[in-house]
């Protein structure tokens, strides 16, 4: 749940927002955080599956940073967005588990099987590209729609878990019984024996519709709690992604017309990450305009707060050490990936020296002191955040040179990124990506900047 956290702020940037005109509420409230999102959103996501990083650590990276930026911006207009970074961030990569099989080929009209590949309509390519996008943003999405809603209970949690668990089993056990509904050509025998290719197609396509019907679960307990959080995002993200996945995966068409061009894979990660970053940016959008309709225009709320068990102190704490621990995870994952591509750049150990997921001595001791760095600030955070909350000062939200803190996260996980691609791939195409990444960061920072000045210059007006 977002709250007001600082009335005079708040105050301020909402007078300056209501005041128009519509083509500043446009610029500075969608138009450069779409940009920045976006832009942030191709840098991060094209990490996933590059050397260092697996599907789930590597999707870490666009949620925590989409996390930690949709928390700045709101924290620029004083809203309390502390408890969303980390299960935004835990949510897509619950969904980065996912892969895509044989789409790209069936896309292409080819199936691969045992002997061979035989035809396949383009159409199921498309279709299951669609699905596979709606089973990545799900979990994020619904995750977020939780942290967003303002009632809880533990009746509302049980549903929330047991009943898209039920929907996801039900799903399996419909795939089980109807397999033909799901796997192509499954009436002409060739799933009598599993090769790698088909063994492929039977788990992507199980665990994808499996998600999707673990989503639907989701938003048919939220549409049942009334809890429109849930129902607006899980539809903004969820569904949305499903033709932004298939979108970009339409780069794919560049190995079929132009192979040694550039890496299309990762134009396709670059350009699944913009859209996604876009359908953020529209959800933030739409929380911020909930916290404007539970609020007077000073920051007050317009109905008392609904009674807490737990003491505001705690609360508190707890909030802060969440932002803490979504920070810590960004970085972590960040430098546990990085490591690989680093040693290789810095020429400690080749690529067939070891597989990306071994650690040798020379990785270890090459993670080593950003482990300890990061660790040991982590702690730090965590035990200033305990003493605030045991002082008078615990209300405090003001967090020291934070828009240098998130321009330094920026300008890492692009550094981060490009020596990854630069060292793991072809060395040609890994530079094209590497530009690529650049000029992402430049759009990036061009946004940052037109948005700072905007609230310095609101802000100055105290």
């Amino acid at each position: 749940m977002m709250t007001v956290s600082d009335c005079a702020k708040y105050q301020r940037h909402r007078a300056m927002r209501d005041a128009g005109p519509a083509s500043r509420t446009f610029l500075y409230e969608l138009a450069w955080p779409l940009l920045l999102f976006a832009s942030l959103g191709a840098i991060t996501w094209a990490v996933r599956g590059t050397g260092g990083w697996d599907g789930i650590e590597g999707t870490y990276l666009p949620g925590m940073s989409w996390g930690l930026l949709w928390y700045y911006l709101c924290y620029r207009k004083g809203i309390d967005a502390r408890n969303i970074p980390f299960w935004l961030g835990l949510g897509i990569a619950l969904g980065g588990e996912l892969g895509y099989g044989q789409y790209v080929s069936w896309m292409q009209g080819r199936f691969q099987v045992a002997d061979g590949t035989i035809p396949i309509a383009n159409s199921a390519g498309y279709l299951w590209f669609f699905i596979c996008g709606m089973g990545w943003a799900a979990p994020g999405a619904i995750f977020l729609g939780w942290a967003l809603s303002e009632k809880t209970s533990l009746l509302r949690w049980t549903m929330r878990v047991v009943v898209p668990l039920g929907v996801a089993y039900l799903a399996w056990f419909l795939v089980q019984k109807q397999p033909a509904w799901f796997f192509p050509h499954y009436d002409t025998g060739i799933y009598a024996e599993l090769c790698d290719p088909l063994e492929r197609t039977v788990y992507t396509n199980t665990q994808n519709f499996g998600v999707v019907a673990w989503w639907l679960g989701a938003m048919i307990v939220a549409a049942f709690q009334r809890d429109k959080f849930t129902l607006v995002v899980g539809a903004i993200v969820g569904i949305g992604f499903g033709p932004g996945f298939l979108i970009s995966a339409l780069w794919c068409w560049g190995y079929t017309y132009a192979p040694g061009f550039t890496d299309w894979w990762k134009m396709w990660e670059l350009h699944a990450g913009f859209n996604l970053g876009i359908l953020y940016v529209i959800t933030l959008y739409w929380a911020t305009r909930q916290v404007d309709k539970a609020h007077e225009p000073d920051g007050t709320p317009r109905a008392a707060p609904a009674p807490s068990r737990i003491p505001p102190r705690v609360v508190e704490c707890l909030k802060n050490i969440s932002l803490i621990m979504a920070a810590f995870v960004l970085f972590f994952i960040a430098f546990k990936g990085g490591t690989y591509g680093m040693g290789l750049y810095m020429e400690f150990y080749g690529m067939a020296d070891f597989d990306q997921y071994d650690w040798p001595a020379s990785r270890v001791w090459l993670f080593a002191p950003f482990l300890t760095a990061i660790a040991g600030l982590t702690l730090f955070a965590i035990a200033r955040a305990i003493y605030r909350a045991c002082s008078d000062n615990w209300r405090n939200q003001e967090v020291p040179r934070l828009p240098e803190r998130i321009a330094a996260m920026m300008f890492i996980l692009t550094f981060i990124g490009a020596v990854t691609i630069w060292t793991t791939g072809d060395t040609r195409t890994g530079a094209k990506i590497g530009t690529l990444y650049v000029v992402f960061l430049g759009l990036a920072f061009a946004a940052y900047n037109r948005l700072n000045a905007h609230f310095d210059e609101i802000d100055a007006q105290r």
